[in-house]
């Protein structure tokens, strides 16, 4: 059963404010301090945390904060690509003494790429600003990479209560999930894979490139194309588990109509995923 409550060290990393001047010096004192020890051993990192916002001002401390404090047993760079942000973001990423690059192409392959092309990781580990990490995420994630065959190792998530949504409720709505999330794992894998929380070598990211039409499933196109290379495996590990923000589940009114229309969805479907794709990728999700 997933958490019924955020975990502290979740808790730790939100800071309330309505407006970037509300942020108090000493929590950008804290971040940079993080970032400072982060860049001081990077000069060859062997693995790339690359994330990337779009007009993100009010989510992105939370993620900057929890970056800060990423351990891995391999050097390690952070890095963030701006998406040509109009909000405050930029000054955000500044202010916490993290690395970051704009990327004026709109677009989230655009975005993506664009970390993809300056990593210098042999390894590359993709994030989102919405979301929280926790300390161990970048050696679980890694250490699941790193298996011999494997092109590309994925996680899970759990989402952040709001005004709308309790955690129990999440944590419901968590445990189908997780169910349909091993389901798919068996054969088809990149329908799972998020952008939240996906690992690969880079070299291989850079050879294939990912989609820039702006369709959804980028980061599920992505997997399909490296999975003919080799496996996609799911990391399960509570260490390496992601929380964010919810943005879709709003769209289906109460959290029980979610879980009912999530439900109906996936048993239609089950079926397809206890047997391999065939022909091109489909986006199911």
């Amino acid at each position: 059963m997933p958490s019924v409550k955020v975990p502290e060290w979740v808790q730790k990393h939100l800071v309330e404010y309505d407006s970037v001047d509300d942020i108090p010096d000493e929590v950008f004192a804290r971040i940079r301090k993080g970032f400072d020890r982060i860049n001081s051993q990077t000069a060859e990192p062997y693995l790339t945390v690359g994330m990337i916002a779009w007009n993100e001002e009010k989510n992105i401390l939370a993620n900057l904060s929890s970056l800060s404090e990423l351990q891995c047993s391999r050097p390690f760079e952070v890095l963030v690509v701006n998406n040509n942000s109009t909000d405050r973001t930029q000054e955000i990423l500044d202010r916490c003494g993290v690395k970051s690059v704009m990327e004026k192409q709109q677009g989230y392959g655009f975005a993506r790429q664009a970390g993809i092309n300056v990593a210098r990781g042999k390894y590359f580990l993709t994030g989102d600003a919405d979301s929280i990490y926790p300390p161990g995420w970048p050696d679980e994630m890694l250490k699941a990479a790193e298996q011999e065959g494997v092109v590309g190792a994925y996680g899970m998530c759990s989402f952040l209560p709001n005004e709308n949504r309790s955690r129990l409720s999440f944590a419901f709505y968590e445990l189908l999930k997780d169910t349909i999330v091993k389901a798919r794992a068996v054969n088809r894998p990149e329908l799972n894979v998020m952008g939240m929380t996906f690992c690969f070598e880079t070299r291989l990211a850079k050879e294939i490139g990912f989609p820039t039409d702006n369709r959804r499933g980028e980061d599920g196109r992505m997997a399909w194309a490296m999975k003919k290379h080799g496996k996609l495996v799911l990391v399960k590990s509570k260490k390496s588990r992601v929380w964010t923000i919810t943005r879709t589940i709003d769209y289906d009114g109460s959290m029980l109509n979610a879980i009912a229309v999530r439900a109906k969805k996936e048993i239609m479907r089950f079926k397809e995923y206890l047997a391999p794709q065939k022909g091109e990728y489909k986006e199911k999700v």
